[in-house]
């Protein structure tokens, strides 16, 4: 073999891999997040083993749901799920500004998981994407904090509430 064929099969080579590199780019789509997987599967339901699926408090009245993998009303662990928070009020003075979040253990103090949530495409609904930690116990009760910030008649309110719920081992 001579230095010319050599070179030339290289670059025939080249041009091959070029192509199915071309080939293999042309055929994918773009992935999906999680979130958009779950957010199209999303229906928020109050779970069985909530303490309170409405809050009435000093700010007005919420809905706190969840959506996600549930067995026996109880949220599955090591899966992502979604909350959803709405301000139940019909007042369009009323505007849910921020939510400050985060979950710990009941049952058990296994540390804070923080919950961001995000704007929803209602003023008045915040959803937050998260996942729970397994635990040596089948259950386990988790507390959800939420501090809550409202707008009403140019004024600023703030509340701390809190909710239970239960978890299944996966």
């Amino acid at each position: 073999m001579t230095i010319t064929s050599v070179y030339k099969k290289l670059k025939m080579f080249k041009v091959i891999i070029l192509l199915i590199c071309v080939f293999n780019m042309l055929a994918c789509k773009p992935a999906e997040t999680k979130t958009s997987q779950i957010e199209k599967k999303a229906n928020f339901l109050c779970l069985s083993s909530q303490s309170h699926c409405e809050i009435d408090s000093e700010l007005g009245k919420f809905s706190v749901l969840f959506s996600g993998l549930t067995e026996q009303g109880k949220l599955k662990t090591e899966l992502p799920f979604q909350i959803q928070v709405q301000l139940l009020t019909l007042d369009k003075k009323v505007k849910l500004l921020s939510i400050d979040s985060y979950i710990e253990g009941a049952t058990m103090f296994m540390g804070k998981i923080p919950i961001f949530f995000n704007e929803a495409p209602h003023p008045k609904v915040k959803k937050a994407e998260t996942m729970l930690v397994s635990c040596t116990q089948e259950v386990m009760t988790w507390r959800l904090w939420l501090d809550i910030k409202v707008r009403a008649d140019d004024k600023v309110s703030e509340q701390t509430v809190f909710i239970d719920f239960d978890s299944k081992r996966f």
